[in-house]
């Protein structure tokens, strides 16, 4: 059995691993990274793949499955809530390479249509085959309909994660991490040697900090990623009975229908529907106008302030010194989110201003911590190798080390490329 690594190897993003097993070549994830230029995972001949395994829709997860429908078909297995999903992320992403960014991507629309085609919709814990490989999705609690992956073949068990996150939020469960004797355990990173706070505090001290600010009159600007983050924050808002108007707009609307016809997905379904009939929902643009002198909560993607209607909302809001603005998502280095950040400027026509309003910033992770992926690590039977992947250097070197010092096993921070045998 062998596992190459084709991204997400001491790098955050493009998430691709090809697993040679019972001679089938299967890939998990096959993902992007968003920069420009765009970075795909490293070729492998699409006419050799039995399959593609989706641990969930983010795009740098989902983002470059298209590609192997250009000149061939391949099953795909995925949640009933990550085929819906990744159809409206990577559609997005092929009119924005299109429209805005006008870079080449090796496939367009018709790809994508080729690709949902050829979905197969698993539910999660139910197990399916593939030849005389077994596989099961079990819930990973980063986004509704994330799995993490779990197979056996040739006498051998393994487990991918995809993102976990160990922690409830008020959006989904924290993760399943039962997975009993494996000999390899391919997980992420992401924060590796860092801990995060408790989702509550989290939670009471974002509430606060919004009633706050509308209390005084003013208007609290959300940027929040369209998928998970938008939904989470509008239902920690009115499990905490937040009493101004909150708002949704853009694509976050979008999911929210989908997540509608995805309700086995979700922690509290009721919670959710009842937190959607009570959202303002924008129509207009005139509309959008008028909230910026509201005293309400407006939840908006993008979650990093590149483009979406956030940038719209951004300056009508910060420059007011009554409003002000929370970044609840991880800011990639250079993006406006990041520059609010750590300068708490904004760009406003082409130049950097100090805003006047008030900024505050909230850990509202989707990713399991250092403490969280070692409680895993130590509920796993037998002599596992620990491959660890979605990370920067930094992150996932020092988790190996850590691994290895606290538990014995082998552990690897594959570079692009490597091939690991088991």
């Amino acid at each position: 059995m062998n596992i190459t690594t084709l991204g997400a190897s001491r790098e955050v993003g493009r998430s691709a691993f090809l697993l040679e097993i019972e001679d089938k070549k299967i890939i998990l994830d096959f993902g992007i990274m968003v920069k420009r230029p765009t970075l795909f995972p490293l070729y492998t001949n699409p006419k050799k793949i039995d399959a593609v395994i989706l641990s969930h829709a983010h795009l740098d997860h989902s983002g470059a499955i298209p590609s192997f429908f250009v000149s061939n078909n391949i099953d795909i297995y995925c949640t009933n809530a990550s085929a819906d999903i990744s159809k409206l992320l990577i559609d997005d992403f092929i009119n924005l390479s299109n429209e805005v960014t006008k870079q080449y991507i090796p496939f367009q629309h018709l790809e994508l249509e080729k690709m949902m085609d050829n979905i197969k919709r698993v539910e999660l814990n139910q197990e399916f085959e593939i030849g005389d490989i077994k596989i099961k999705l079990i819930n990973a609690g980063h986004i509704p309909g994330s799995a993490s992956i779990i197979i056996e073949g040739e006498g051998k068990r393994i487990a991918y994660t995809g993102d976990i996150n160990a922690q409830d939020s008020s959006l989904v469960q924290g993760a399943d991490m039962n997975y009993g004797e494996l000999d390899l355990l391919i997980t992420e990173s992401t924060y590796g040697l860092n801990d995060h706070p408790e989702r509550k505090d989290v939670e009471n001290e974002f509430v606060s900090f919004a009633e706050e600010v509308t209390d005084k009159g003013g208007t609290l600007l959300v940027p929040a990623f369209a998928v998970g983050r938008s939904q989470e924050i509008a239902c920690t808002l009115n499990n905490h009975n937040f009493s101004k108007p909150v708002v949704m707009d853009g694509m976050a609307l979008k999911t929210n229908k989908i997540l509608r016809n995805n309700l086995e997905c979700l922690k509290d379904s009721k919670a959710f529907l009842k937190t959607l009939d009570e959202l303002t929902i924008v129509k207009n643009w005139k509309q959008r106008k008028k909230l910026l002198d509201t005293p309400s909560v407006i939840i908006a993607p993008a979650g990093m302030m590149v483009g979406g209607l956030s940038s719209f909302y951004k300056e009508g809001v910060i420059m007011n010194e009554k409003n002000a603005i929370s970044l609840v998502s991880f800011q990639v280095e250079g993006t406006p989110g990041r520059i609010l950040l750590d300068k708490k400027m904004i760009r406003v026509n082409n130049k950097l201003k100090k805003i006047k309003g008030k900024f505050e910033h909230f850990n509202f992770s989707s990713h399991s911590g250092n403490k969280e992926l070692l409680k895993m690590i130590s509920g796993i039977k037998g002599n596992p190798t620990i491959v660890a992947v979605h990370g920067e250097e930094e992150q996932s070197v020092g988790f190996t080390k850590a691994i290895k010092k606290k538990y014995g096993y082998e552990a690897i921070a594959p570079r692009l490329g490597d091939k690991i045998e088991i």
